[in-house]
This record gives structure tokens, C-alpha cells and sequence, in this order.
């Protein structure tokens, strides 16, 4: 039993993580991962700020700077709820559509309000504290050239307080920004990232779900690795736990309300991309790491082969490397060799935490920002 279950929870990880990149890198096609350009369509820029004044000023001066006409856009603030300066700040930048009541009911519920009052065809969604690329809009909106794009993912970069990448989350997010590429040249994107994602209009649904629900209607969801955002990593673990906890639990959250994504009959391609990408890495690999370690100690403590001594010597020394990280990351320090794993563990808990926040009842519409 705890050889199967070794196995087992082994097979998830190395297939979650590599073996299904692989069979995306071997089948997908090279030319629909080629960037297209020359595609300027009017876009809608919506904006979510809830209690953002520290960086809603920026952020308007960064999105106006963009390279793109500014006949074909349309920049929209959604501030509902905000109780600071957010509001008031966003109204002095002229041509800024600004919504704003004392109800705060989430962003998923702001960004709805705020589409029913865009005016043009394609919608771009992006964080208040998120800086874009001078050219992101271009390169951000250029594949709905193509009829089948529904959506269009953008490239996300995390950077330190001091502007440099951070070793464990921007590793992370390159993973990420190369698997979404892979995938664009499979089908589709699976799980754009919110901080720049644009789509057509005419698909918008709902903000929770928005990747899956273009699939689900017929178009695929591009990724544009030039379209470029940035963000800072948060100021402490507190802040950046509690996001990833928060994530975590609206991931499982989706699996429930989407389960007719993973329907092989009506949506095959989708279907296997949607069970490796997200059942598997959201529902399984959690406790797939946990279970791995306490298999590996029984087959020990039982005496089978030295196979599986030598294999927990390496998950103890990668778990010791990982505490080694989570210390130097409490003192603000980063070595990339004990930061990657203190990293997989991190995301990995956080998961775990995630789905005991979901069964618990406790996730909920409103969202608290870290801080960063």
C-alpha cells in the first residue's frame, strides 16, 4: 500500500509539473505561438481600485502614457467602496471614467458594473498596481486578429521593493509565462493571470471565471509574452500568504462551479488541459507532496529497499533547504538556492489552506489586497 501510494502521489507531482509542459511542448504548434502585430482594435480599459490612492495617480499616468490611440480608448476606474482618496485622485485625470458608491461588494462585482459601461468592443482588465509596458496594449490586443481569439493573456513580471525580480515568484511566473506559451500552441490558455488580460466584449460572463467561460464559448484564450506587466512582490509573508491563500480558495471554488469544463465528450482538448493544469495542480499536488514524505518514512520504517532511504535523505534535505529559505525570507534576505524551495512549499501550503478555507465556508467576495 505505501509503495502504491509513493508512486502514486510521485506520478502527480513529475506529471503536473513536467510531464504535462512536455506533452505541450511536443504538440503544439509552432506557429500559433508566433506574436502577431498590427491589430490596434478600441479597447476598454477597466481598472478595479478599491482604496488604491497610494497608487491609483500612477497607475492612470502610466495606462494614458501607452503607446496606443487614444481615440480607440476608454479608460474606466470601478472604485466602489473604496473609503480613502482613490475616487477623488482618478476624477482630476481628464477623459477618466470614474464609478464610485460607498458599497463595496468585491471586485469580481465592480469590474461587472464596469463593463456595462464600456463603449467599445474589446475589454482589458489590469490591477491598480500593476505598470504596464509601453507597448502592452499593442501587443496585448494584436491576436484578436484572428476570429478564434476570444481572450488574450498578458506576460506578468514580479520584481523585488528594489525593482529586481524575485528569485522563487519571478522563477515561478517565467515557468508560468513558458507554459502559457506552450499552451497557446496546444489550444488555449488555461488560468490567465488578472493582472492584464483583455477579451471580446461580447464573451464577458463573469470576472471570476473568465478564461474558462471564453472556452466554454467557442473561442480560445492567446498568450501574448510581449504584453508585459509588473508588479512588486508583497512588503511581508503575512501579506503574500494571505493572498495565495485567497487565490487557492477561489481556484477550488472554480473547480466546483466549472466542472463541466473537464466533460471530454463536448470539450476534449479543453478537458485535459483543464484536468492537468488546474484539478490536478489545485486538488492533488498538495497533498501529494505531503503524502509522498509520509509514505517515503513508512517504506523506510518498514525496512524496504535503500532506494527509498536514499529518496527521503533528498525530500529531507529539500525540506531543510526550504526552512533554510522561509528564515533567510523572514529577515528579507534571498539565496536562490534554498529560495526555490522554501518557494514550492510556500505555494504548496498555501493551497492546502486554501481548500480548508473553502470547505470551512470562509472565502467571500470581497477581496483584502496585500501589501506591496
Amino acid at each position: 500500500m505505501w509503495v502504491v501510494l509513493f508512486f502514486c502521489c510521485a506520478g502527480v507531482i513529475v506529471y503536473t509539473y513536467l510531464g504535462y509542459p512536455a506533452m505541450l511542448y511536443l504538440f503544439s504548434s509552432p506557429k500559433t505561438k508566433k506574436q502577431i502585430t498590427g491589430n490596434e482594435p478600441a479597447v476598454s480599459v477597466i481598472i478595479a481600485a478599491y482604496n488604491e490612492e497610494k497608487v491609483i495617480a500612477e497607475k492612470l499616468a502610466n495606462t494614458l502614457a501607452l503607446d496606443y490611440p487614444s481615440s480607440k480608448l476608454q479608460v474606466i476606474v470601478a472604485a466602489y467602496g473604496s473609503a480613502d482618496q482613490t475616487a477623488a485622485i482618478a476624477s482630476s485625470f481628464p477623459g477618466v471614467l470614474v464609478l464610485h458608491n460607498a458599497e463595496r461588494r468585491g471586485k469580481a462585482a465592480a469590474v461587472n458594473m464596469a463593463v456595462e459601461h464600456a463603449i467599445h468592443p474589446v475589454i482589458v482588465l489590469t490591477d491598480a498596481n500593476t505598470g504596464l509596458a509601453k507597448d502592452a496594449l499593442k501587443q496585448l490586443t494584436a491576436p484578436f486578429a484572428d476570429e478564434e481569439t476570444g481572450a488574450v493573456a498578458g506576460e506578468k513580471k514580479v520584481l523585488s521593493q528594489k525593482g529586481k525580480a524575485v528569485s522563487g515568484e519571478g522563477l515561478y511566473w517565467k515557468y508560468e509565462s513558458w507554459l502559457k506559451q506552450q499552451e497557446t500552441g496546444f489550444y488555449t490558455v488555461i488560468g490567465a493571470a488578472g493582472e492584464l488580460f483583455a477579451l471580446r466584449k461580447e464573451l464577458f460572463t463573469d470576472d471570476f471565471f473568465l478564461s474558462i467561460n471564453v472556452n466554454l464559448q467557442g473561442k480560445k484564450v492567446h498568450y501574448a509574452g510581449n504584453a508585459v506587466s509588473t508588479e512588486t512582490a508583497s512588503v511581508s509573508l503575512a501579506d503574500e500568504w494571505k493572498r495565495k491563500v485567497r487565490i487557492a480558495a477561489g481556484g477550488i471554488q472554480s473547480l466546483f462551479m466549472l466542472g463541466k469544463a473537464i466533460n471530454p465528450f463536448r470539450f476534449p482538448l479543453l478537458a485535459f488541459q483543464f484536468f492537468s493544469h488546474r484539478v490536478l495542480r489545485w486538488v492533488f499536488c498538495a497533498p501529494a507532496f505531503l503524502l509522498l514524505l509520509l509514505s517515503n518514512i513508512a517504506l523506510v520504517v518498514n525496512g524496504y529497499s535503500l532506494v527509498f532511504t536514499w529518496l527521503l535523505f533528498v525530500q529531507l534535505a529539500f525540506y531543510l533547504f526550504a526552512f533554510t529559505g522561509w528564515q533567510l525570507a523572514k529577515n528579507n534576505r534571498s539565496v536562490f538556492l534554498f529560495n526555490i524551495p522554501f518557494y514550492i512549499v510556500f505555494m504548496h501550503a498555501a493551497m492546502l489552506a486554501g481548500v480548508a478555507r473553502y470547505a470551512g465556508g470562509q472565502q467571500s467576495v470581497l477581496w483584502e489586497k496585500a501589501q506591496r
